[in-house]
């Protein structure tokens, strides 16, 4: 009898490390905030055989516990749930235990929206503290049978909690570093952008507009985000190029305009030593070369340009012909979309130049482009 309650005690606790072994294993795998509450309601309901989950956490502006993430819910129970707060002195009196409890109806029903939701079922309920942030992970007891949470699930869940409040830290800091990193990019593209005082914003507008087009052609994910960097950077070689030929109030002769194409060279060179703008540097090099080869400095054509660099230089192009300049006046919208149009297939990559003109809604579709954001997604748009 005491081996067979042993070997019991011994598979609950290898049952229990392997599931959190996975649990933590899917959570490593998980890029960014969203993905990881995702991760967290979805793997919490398989493993301790829930119907339903949620993730809340607190709001830094008011204080209160609001749901960031549910697993199982159905309308119109998902946009109720959505809509439940939990206010801060309420959250912290539930959330300052260090170990899940267990919750009744009842003991809920003063919360507005929550009767519509708790129903007659049981909750556990694992507190998570997130530097200085409360949060928790709240599972629903199965509906079939007269279910009560055992001790070794509520075991379990203690450490999806803590698996959980790992994962979620880390997310959140890893934001936060990467909303820095972008803003100190972004403060230094204007800031060299400055040296000529008719594109001091220059970069952020061609950012905006590349990521529109990005978003329009299926672009997502990490791609996006190499796409915005590479807009925000698709200059910074001038800071190499004079001040006098960047601003000259006129035509550049033939040996400025040599000095001019150095610059995405001098670009690609000045963020080579930067490890986490690898994959950038070939962007910010090929931004100005032209889709039948004509463009600088390596005269590469087509598919050969990477995507980012031809949607670049397509707003890129337009933000110019739209931006007063020391030698002329700003373009209107739609002469600018017409000259566009007009390069499209030279200059420009036709798909590019529609999908731009749709986001403007300027476009009366230059040829057939069904399958065309599976193409770009894939990496084959030609």
């Amino acid at each position: 009898m005491q081996k067979a309650v042993l070997y019991k005690e011994q598979k609950e606790s290898a049952d229990l490390s392997n599931s959190l072994l996975e649990f933590s294993r899917e959570l490593a795998i998980a890029e960014g905030l969203d993905e990881v509450l995702s991760k967290v309601v979805e793997l919490s309901a398989r493993i301790l055989g829930s119907p339903q989950t949620s993730v809340w956490l607190q709001e830094v502006e008011t204080g209160d516990v609001v749901p960031e993430a549910q697993w199982g819910y159905v309308e119109p129970e998902r946009g109720r749930m959505a809509e439940l707060r939990i206010d801060r002195e309420m959250s912290e009196r539930f959330l300052a235990r260090d170990e899940p409890f267990v919750l009744r109806p009842s003991d809920v029903a003063h919360i507005p929206g929550a009767s519509d939701v708790a129903k007659n079922t049981l909750f556990a309920v694992a507190p998570l503290k997130l530097d200085g942030r409360l949060g928790c992970i709240v599972t629903v007891a199965p509906a079939l049978g007269d279910y009560q949470f055992s001790d070794r699930k509520i075991r379990l869940l203690a450490g999806v909690a803590h698996q959980a409040k790992l994962a979620i830290t880390n997310a959140v800091s890893f934001e936060s570093l990467e909303r820095t990193f972008f803003e100190t990019v972004e403060a230094l593209a204007n800031a060299l952008e400055a040296k000529d005082e008719y594109t001091s914003n220059h970069a952020r507008s061609i950012t905006d507009m590349a990521l529109d087009v990005g978003s329009e052609l299926g672009i997502e994910g990490s791609e996006l985000k190499r796409l915005e960097l590479g807009a925000l950077f698709h200059d910074i070689g001038k800071i190499g190029i004079p001040s006098k030929i960047l601003a000259k109030p006129g035509p550049l002769d033939a040996n400025e305009w040599k000095v001019i194409k150095t610059h995405p060279e001098l670009g690609e060179r000045i963020l080579e030593p930067i490890d986490r703008l690898a994959d950038v540097r070939p962007i910010v090099r090929h931004c100005h070369e032209h889709f039948d080869g004509s463009g600088y400095p390596d005269a590469i054509k087509g598919p050969a340009i990477p995507v980012e660099s031809r949607i670049i230089l397509v707003v890129d192009a337009f933000d110019a012909m739209t931006t007063d300049r020391p030698y002329r006046k700003a373009l209107p919208v739609k002469e600018a979309c017409r000259r566009l149009k007009e390069s499209a297939g030279r200059q420009f990559d036709p798909e590019i130049v529609d999908a731009f003109l749709r986001t403007l809604g300027q476009s009366d579709s230059l040829h057939n482009t069904a399958g065309q954001r599976e193409r770009v997604a894939a990496g084959r748009i030609s």
